[in-house]
């Protein structure tokens, strides 16, 4: 028997704050665990969160996945099949941290880091969201990212998780 892993835990975070945010999240969830080479570990439940970064603007339905990515699956090849989902459910990218249909992000991608303009794993703003530490933690209680830093709510400064559903 070999003890190869052909695959990795990656954390995906989700959010939208137009139209009907609970359907544009459950869609891409179950679109994301769709994806060849993808397979649903544990999905989070739905919370209602303040915005970051651009205050005035609707409130935020988010959640947080994590999936098994196939090591023939490089980061980069996933955050593209992430924006071609983020494409179909009408995103478009207006305002940097504005209104948006919906919101994929890669969080973490476990044994991988990357520092590039394109990608930054783990997600420079992981510990710093309540909307994604929450639902994270919901999943994953003892999670820690692949630069070794545990997720805890002691390092949460914006996003605010008003409601769990």
């Amino acid at each position: 028997m070999s003890d190869i892993k052909h695959s990795r835990l990656a954390v995906i975070a989700l959010g939208s704050n137009m139209g009907d945010s609970r359907a544009y999240v459950r869609k891409a969830a179950e679109e994301v665990a769709g994806l060849p080479g993808i397979s649903l570990v544990k999905m989070s439940k739905l919370y209602q969160s303040e915005p970051a970064h651009v205050l005035d603007q609707d409130i935020f339905t988010n959640a947080v996945m994590t999936v098994e990515v196939d090591n023939t699956i490089c980061a980069l090849d996933l955050l593209h099949a992430l924006q071609a989902i983020e494409i179909a459910n009408d995103r478009v990218r207006h305002e940097h941290w504005g209104p948006r249909t919906l919101d994929l992000d890669i969080i973490d991608i476990q044994g991988e880091l990357s520092d590039t303009e394109e990608l930054r794993i783990p997600h420079p703003y992981a510990l710093v969201r309540d909307f994604v530490v929450t639902p994270l933690l919901e999943i994953a209680p003892d999670y820690v990212l692949a630069n070794g830093k545990p997720v805890t709510k002691d390092t949460v400064e914006y996003g605010a998780v008003i409601s769990v559903e």
